[in-house]
């Protein structure tokens, strides 16, 4: 399966879903307006006071007037409540796991369990690219599930079950975490968060008739007929309202069914490929199978986000949002000899964390241009890549253990590596407001890390969120500027430190909120064809000059029909083309980012510093890929 791919079939389906949405909201507008009509007409009074019915052969079916009342009654309920809780949900995954009982399991955890979901989620988040996701746990839930949840990689979660941690090995652990790291690569998660926004509105209404109907108890009417009629007129309203809320609960539930269900055998063979291992994840599925909780969810919220996680609540049936856990079984295992399982989970040894668990190896270049033209493919994921690199940067010490220390290491990855580029960083970081102590340490994290390759500094960008996530909004601010300072001295900054700072500007702002997601409007390559040039126009200039570019010119000209300008920009106009490809689609970033790769192997060998610059603008456009390594054991 190929990421882009995947992602470009979610963003249709979210149109889509769209669509549907709407559908929706006019069915349930319809058949209210039909109950209003019917309401209204068979219970007139005459002039003396006296409620009547009113034969249905004189019912008058179609009044504007009132159409108009009923739409822009029904679907402002629906609508504001479906903005509302979008609104909400903008903050990313952290907000659906809050209100499913999470809690977040802090980077310092000493709980062994705890650490060993840690360390997995790590070894997954470097192999895949993307940053270290918030983890959460969920306590009082002892059914064995997962989920993820986020409006883009920067400000995703992955949350599990305390079921999950009780009674899954770590090889099943794998391949639940790494099927719920598949959700987040190839866009379900987004159109997931989508579809929990749009479910509200439409269930906005069955609460409100809830609302209505419950407050008779607070009526006080009079002992006349009239009032009697008043209060029944009143509750048989919330018994209307309420059976087309649950009409629109009955159209959610099929919007959640419809769109869950393939792309779970999907992600459940992207867990495959991940982790190198069918067992982990079908022993995984044949825990739930075998469980007496199953997959069970008891959060008040879980409907909700039913759609979301890993396993569904076990009923097969038309609304059920996952496939039935024989059918995902034997698609893993077609072997299996229907037996489910019971277990708890292996116990987690002391040797996990000291580097003796078997993850120890090396790393081994595979940039070639098969590898370019397969950015993206799920094959290329690889869990033991993101396991090596972790041991191999807690061997050598270089990891944060508190946000300062984050704070500082990022810094320091910026900072030049010649002696007079650190003197120049040291006045700026100064000038920034940072004391002497921070400057040093700064100073130091850049000496250390200078013989580093780029799987391990972009690993350490990744593995470093989990802390820059503690900020608060003015921090962030401040150590975006400060880093943005660094940048802007002429002659100090290499390009890859330039990317380098955008990528950590992008996580930063998009994970505590303060800048949004970009929204999706470039849906063609020549739509950026100045943005195009200028970039490719700098990684010319450092893979060897003009004739480094023909290749790509020659690409976009196949599949343009148009000749790609050259450009000598710098690193002001470098910063602007790449957000504007950050608001491309998934499919033309893969085609931006395949351009590239045609430059930097253009004398069919890429450096380390290319490479670097590869993976830098696909993590800095919204587009992360894995490393271009393999794990050698």
């Amino acid at each position: 399966m190929n990421f882009f791919e995947a992602q470009e079939r979610a963003r249709k389906s979210s149109r889509a879903l769209v669509w549907w949405f709407i559908l929706s909201v006019i069915g349930v507008i319809l058949v209210m307006y039909l109950l209003v009509t019917v309401f209204l007409q068979f219970i007139q009074p005459n002039p003396q006071d006296i409620y009547q019915t009113t034969d249905t052969a004189q019912l008058v079916w179609w009044n504007p007037e009132m159409f108009a009342w009923v739409s822009a009654l029904v679907g402002g309920v629906v609508m504001t409540g479906s903005w509302v809780k979008l609104a909400q949900l903008s903050a990313g995954g952290k907000v659906v796991a809050q209100s499913l009982g999470g809690r977040v399991v802090e980077p310092t955890t000493t709980d062994l369990p705890e650490r060993r979901l840690l360390n997995v989620v790590e070894e997954m988040a470097i192999a895949s690219g993307v940053p270290v996701p918030g983890v959460w746990i969920m306590d009082e839930e002892q059914g064995i599930n997962a989920f993820a949840a986020g409006t883009d990689p920067a400000n995703a979660v992955i949350g599990v079950t305390r079921g999950t941690l009780d009674r899954l090995t770590r090889s099943e652990l794998q391949g639940v975490v790494a099927h719920e790291f598949s959700h987040i690569l190839n866009g379900d998660m987004k159109l997931n968060m989508r579809l929990m926004g749009w479910i509200f509105g439409l269930v906005m209404l069955s609460m409100l008739g809830r609302i209505m109907v419950e407050s008779f108890r607070f009526i006080r009417g009079t002992r006349d007929s009239k009032g009697d009629v008043i209060v029944l007129a009143i509750v048989a309203a919330g018994l209307a309202v309420w059976l087309v809320g649950s009409i629109g609960v009955l159209f959610a539930r099929m919007l959640q069914a419809a769109i869950s269900r393939q792309r779970e055998y999907l992600a459940d063979a992207s867990a495959v490929q991940f982790t190198r291992d069918s067992e982990g994840i079908a022993g995984a599925l044949k825990k739930i199978g075998g469980f007496s909780e199953h997959g069970t969810i008891r959060s008040p919220k879980a409907m909700e986000a039913r759609h979301m996680f890993f396993a569904g609540s076990g009923l097969n049936s038309l609304m059920a949002t996952h496939p039935p856990l024989d059918k995902r079984i034997r698609a893993i295992d077609p072997r299996w000899n229907g037996e489910m399982l019971e277990g708890m989970a292996d116990p987690v040894r002391v040797e996990e964390f000291s580097g003796t668990m078997g993850f120890s190896g090396r790393l081994e270049q595979t940039a070639s241009r098969g590898s370019v033209d397969a950015l993206g493919e799920s094959v290329r994921l690889d869990s033991h890549v993101g396991a090596v690199i972790r041991e191999d940067l807690r061997a050598g010490k270089v990891t944060a253990f508190s946000k300062q220390e984050a704070k500082t290491l990022l810094l320091g990855l910026m900072v030049a590596a010649d002696r007079d580029g650190r003197g120049t960083a040291k006045r700026i970081l100064e000038e920034n407001g940072l004391d002497a102590e921070t400057v040093a340490q700064v100073i130091a994290w850049s000496v250390d890390l200078e013989a580093y390759d780029s799987s391990k500094k972009l690993a350490l960008v990744d593995l470093s969120l989990s802390w820059l996530r503690k900020m608060s909004q003015s921090e962030a601010q401040d150590f975006v500027k400060t880093s943005q300072a660094l940048i802007e001295v002429d002659g100090q900054v290499n390009l890859f430190e330039f990317l380098l700072q955008k990528v950590i500007e992008r996580h930063v702002m998009i994970g505590l909120g303060l800048k949004p997601v970009p929204r999706m409007h470039h849906r063609k390559i020549d739509d950026l064809e100045r943005e195009l040039a200028d970039l490719l126009g700098v990684f010319a200039a450092l893979a060897g000059g003009g004739t480094a570019i023909e290749k790509a010119a020659a690409g976009y000209r196949e599949h343009t029909g148009r000749e790609l300008p050259r450009s000598t920009a710098g690193l002001a106009e470098v910063s602007d083309a790449l957000a504007e490809m950050d608001a491309a689609t998934p499919l033309v970033k893969q085609q931006i980012l395949r351009l590239c790769g045609l430059v930097v192997m253009d004398d069919g060998f890429v450096a380390d510093q290319e490479m670097e610059l590869l993976r830098a603008t696909a993590e800095a456009i919204g587009a992360p890929i894995p490393p271009l390594v393999r794990a050698v054991m």
